[in-house]
């Protein structure tokens, strides 16, 4: 019996830490834009010699460097690959929708004190991109995570203190995802 109950005890606490990652992942990704000067650098590509990663969260990285080209470039049909909610497929080809504007004009963000995903990407001295993935009853669960590494370390990014500060809310940017049939999908 005592068995069956740290099973089931590891199991509500692994979906319980899911959760307030994805209400965090949530607050931040609605909130998300700051104010810093434009710096002149922008994300490097990787060199072509570098190994790669086939694991989950080597997947998700390799997705997430695929989104800094596309929002860099303005390219919302890269970014389609990853969500395909006929909505937010249809938003992503109107400029004046709320998607594309969160994502590549902040010109037209409601309440215009609010920085496009864009705006950060393009602006920070040292993008960095986080990947981690949670595996819930044999499915995976992803979790990216875009900031300054300049400003913020990757050991903070996961510290309770961090996640509810107003830094994390206008200095990262998330974006969730579920495998399914061996491909990864925005939820």
């Amino acid at each position: 019996m005592q068995e069956k109950t740290t099973e089931a005890g590891s199991w509500f606490y692994a979906m319980k830490t899911v959760i307030a990652v994805a209400a965090v992942a949530g607050c931040c990704a609605v909130l998300a834009g700051c104010n810093k000067s434009p710096a002149q650098s922008a994300p490097q590509p990787k060199p072509a010699t570098q190994k790669v990663d086939n694991s989950p969260a080597g997947q998700l990285r390799a997705i997430g460097d695929r989104a800094v080209a596309a929002v860099i470039a303005k390219d919302p049909k890269a970014l389609g690959e990853y969500d395909h909610n006929p909505e937010d497929q249809m938003s992503l080809s109107d400029n004046k929708s709320e998607l594309y504007c969160y994502l590549f004009d902040s010109s037209c963000i409601p309440g215009g004190n609010r920085r496009a995903i864009y705006d950060l990407f393009s602006s920070v001295p040292r993008l960095g991109i986080d990947a981690s993935v949670a595996n819930l009853q044999g499915k995976n669960y992803g979790l990216l995570m875009f900031y300054d590494k300049s400003q913020v370390s990757e050991a903070e990014l996961y510290l309770p203190e961090f996640q509810c500060s107003d830094r994390a809310l206008k200095g990262t940017v998330l974006w969730r995802f579920v495998e399914t049939a061996g491909k990864w999908d925005t939820t």
